[in-house]
Formats: structure tokens, C-alpha cells, sequence
């Protein structure tokens, strides 16, 4: 459907709003906005970067896992010494036991680190231009069919992780054997095995994926950064419902701020955009406020990214909730206890370098860098007269005492013609860079 700002659907527990085309402002539920998904990525006098950006909380939930499998480890390596004495073992056992589990941890921590890092790197990103009232937005041209499995598809992850798994498991057996009058392969094989899991395996699905995209070049598939006018970019705040055996299970609000296909109304553009989840429907319209006032009244509404990402943060963090358990009387050593199973203070130190360095790297040298000079004030696009118009009868509104979920489809509301749902010319584009 070709939606347009403040039509709200639902179908059954799912909901959506409209909050542009035509960006007006949301009002007091909105507030002045805020960067609640952290997707700001970078901003100037004249551009904007949208990135989905890397969680330190999500960092600290893969944090706490780690420090149960060390833990694990460490029960492993301790159980192997005892049954040493104990139970029978040799040295060469115990050391098997202990090969195979470092072995096991540098698999895990390795995919722990490196998975992450290659998703960000492949987020394309939105870049908004406020002067020249332009967004960019990577897409994927369709071109004929390709009738190899993607290296997204669940068929592919399946085999990869038997492949995988199979290896490995082969691997630490054997390793646990060492030593022993029943093991699989030698100190040979376990080489071998342990290096088509390392290096032959990653390097065949590397190439695949590489083949994928090169027949997928030959089939005609292509990236572009296409070049849509700011009044026209598409922004809902969704809610979407499952229901499970154990009753309805609510999956939370996301904000999808979306470029349209004017060649198709009602659809968009394939593979661009960017979708953040949001824990309400008044945080997704702060996001939205925030990207709106930047576009409309300067970079002073978007402030720089807060800086909870760092290690210098986190000691200050620490700092404060020092005071505060004396304050308050409470033991410190319990909080900081929690901060050591979360493995907090490496969520902080490689968080923060994900943000200096492994975010910078979704977007190209050279990216629209023409495209995306700051221009003389003389040359700066102004917002249509229809888009004043309407944002001067909506802050009336407000000012009656009415909110933006009050106010309906607001075109239809104040009396305005909406654009329509008539294909329009495509909007201008440029090669991605290779």
C-alpha cells in the first residue's frame, strides 16, 4: 500500500503507522527525539549516516556465555589433573583433554569475534544530505534468475554448520585421546583434521559466497546508490504479534525508514533501508523526530553520538556506581561481581573498537563523496509549499491539544491532494562502488 504520514493499520495484534512520506513533526509523544536505536552513525553540517550500529548490551550477553564456558574449561582442565592422581590418567591424557578444549575455545571466541564484525561491514548505509534535501540509499537491481542456494539461505547455514561441526567434533575426540590406548587419528591426522576445519572449510565458504556473487554479476545483479527526495523517503513504526503454543508472544515495535519505488507505488526499493528495533511505538518516533529535525532544522538537533561505547565510560560508570553503593549502604563487590561475569569492561574496550573501526568500513571510499559536499546557502533545496503548509496546520493542532495518533491521515485531514499512486520516473542513481 502506498502509505502516507499518520495512517494507522492493524490486522488483528499487529499494528503500523505512518510517519512519512511527507515528514511531519510528531509532536510532544515525540518530544525533541532521540538516538534511541544508535543508528547515527556520523554527522556534519550537511550529512547524516544511519548505520545499524553495534549493541554493548548485546556484547555483554555474549559476554556473560564466554565466562561460562571458560568457567566450563577451567572445570575440564581441573578435572584431567585430578584424575591424574587420582583416577589413572596420564600426562599425555591430560594434555589431549586440554588441547582439545583450547581447541574448542578458540572456535568459539573466534565466531565470536569475527561473525559480528563481518555482518557490520556488509550494512549498507543511508546517508541523508539536509542541504540538498536528498537520502541515499544503496539498492539491489534485480536481474534473471540464479538457481544456486544463497549463502544467507537456512539450506546453506545447515550445511556449512554440519561441515563445521562434524570437523570439530572429530577434532576434540581425538585430542582427548591423546595419549590413550582408544583414539581416532594420530598426532597427524588431528593436524590435518584441525586444518581443513581452520583454514580449508572457511576458505571454501569464503569462495562460494565469492562465486555467488560473481554468477549473480553474469545474471545481471548489481548494487546502486539511488537518490530519493527527502519528502518522499517512507518511515512506519511497526508492531508485529506471534502466536505460539504457549500463547501470543509480542516481538516488539521496529522503525523502517524505507526509500519507495516510484515505478511502483506501494512497494519499495529491493534490499535498502534500514530497520531498528524499538521497545515502543513512542521510541521509534523519537528515532524518527530526531532524523526529521536534522533534515529540517540543522545539525544542533542531532547531537553527537553519546559516548557509552568506550572504556573511558565504563570506568566512569563504575566510578559513579561506587558512590552510589555507599550512599545507599550496598556491598559494592556485588555489582562489580556482575560486571566480571558480563565480562564488562572487554564489552566496553571492543565495542568502542567496533565503532572506530569496523563501522567506518560499511561505506566505501569515495561513497557519494561529490554528492555529499556541503553547498552554499544560495544553492540549498527549500521544503516544498506543500510540506510547510501542512506542518503549519499539524503544529496548530498540537497546539490545540492534539497528538500525531490523534490526528489520522493527516493530507486527507487538512484538506491537502496527496500524491497519488500514479508510477512516476525512476529516481536518479550511481554504480556502488567495486
Amino acid at each position: 500500500m502506498a502509505l502516507r504520514a499518520g495512517e494507522h493499520l492493524t490486522r488483528g495484534p499487529n499494528e503500523l503507522y505512518a510517519l512519512s512520506p511527507r515528514p511531519i513533526p510528531l509532536g510532544s509523544t515525540a518530544g525533541s527525539g532521540a538516538d534511541i536505536g544508535r543508528l547515527v552513525h556520523r554527522r556534519d553540517e550537511a550529512t547524516l549516516d544511519l548505520l545499524l550500529n553495534v549493541s554493548r548490551n548485546g556484547m555483554l550477553a555474549l559476554g556473560g556465555a564466554a565466562v561460562w564456558v571458560m568457567l566450563f574449561f577451567i572445570f575440564v582442565w581441573a578435572s584431567a589433573v585430578f584424575m591424574v592422581f587420582y583416577g589413572g590418567f596420564t600426562w599425555g591424557d591430560a594434555l589431549g583433554i586440554w588441547g582439545g578444549g583450547a581447541y574448542a575455545g578458540l572456535l568459539f571466541f573466534g565466531a565470536l569475534l569475527v561473525i559480528p564484525d563481518l555482518f557490520i561491514r556488509g550494512s549498507a548505509p543511508v546517508r541523508f544530505h539536509r542541504q540538498r534535501r536528498e537520502v541515499a540509499f544503496v539498492v539491489e537491481r534485480p536481474g534473471r534468475k540464479v538457481f544456486l542456494p544463497a549463502p544467507s539461505a537456512h539450506l546453506m547455514y545447515g550445511f556449512w554448520f554440519a561441515l563445521f561441526a562434524s570437523s570439530g567434533f572429530l577434532t576434540l575426540v581425538s585430542f582427548g585421546g591423546l595419549g590413550g590406548e582408544m583414539h581416532m587419528f594420530d598426532r597427524q591426522g588431528i593436524a590435518l583434521m584441525a586444518t581443513a576445519h581452520l583454514v580449508i572449510l572457511p576458505a571454501l565458504a569464503i569462495g562460494y559466497v565469492l562465486f555467488y556473487r560473481w554468477v549473480r554479476c553474469l545474471a545481471g545483479w548489481r548494487k546502486e546508490t539511488v537518490f530519493v527526495p527527502w519528502e518522499d523517503v517512507v518511515a512506519v513504526a511497526t508492531r508485529n504479534m506471534a502466536v505460539t503454543v504457549g500463547g501470543p508472544a509480542g516481538l516488539g515495535w521496529e522503525l523502517h525508514i524505507l526509500p519507495p519505488d516510484p515505478e511502483r507505488p506501494g512497494y519499495s526499493l529491493a534490499g535498502a533501508g534500514v530497520s531498528a528495533g524499538m521497545t515502543g511505538l513512542q521510541m521509534a518516533m523519537m528515532q524518527w523526530e530526531l532524523i526529521r529535525r536534522y533534515m529540517e532544522e540543522g545539525p544542533e538537533a542531532a547531537p553527537e553520538r553519546a559516548d557509552d561505547y568506550s572504556v573511558a565510560w565504563y570506568k566512569e560508570e563504575m566510578a559513579r556506581q561506587r558512590k552510589r553503593h555507599e550512599r545507599e549502604g550496598k556491598p559494592f563487590w556485588r555489582y562489580r561481581l556482575k560486571c566480571w561475569m558480563e565480562l564488562a569492561y572487554f564489552a566496553s574496550w571492543y565495542t568502542e573498537y567496533r565503532v572506530k573501526h569496523v563501522l567506518p568500513k560499511a561505506s566505501p571510499k569515495g561513497w557519494v563523496q561529490e554528492w555529499s559536499q556541503p553547498l552554499p546557502e544560495s544553492e540549498w533545496a527549500r521544503p516544498s509549499a506543500a510540506l510547510t503548509e501542512l506542518t503549519r496546520q499539524v503544529e496548530a493542532a498540537y497546539e490545540r491539544g492534539e497528538t500525531f495518533l490523534d490526528l489520522g491521515p493527516v493530507e486527507e485531514r487538512f484538506g491537502q491532494p496527496s500524491a497519488g499512486e500514479a508510477p512516476k520516473a525512476a529516481y536518479p542513481s550511481a554504480p556502488w562502488p567495486a
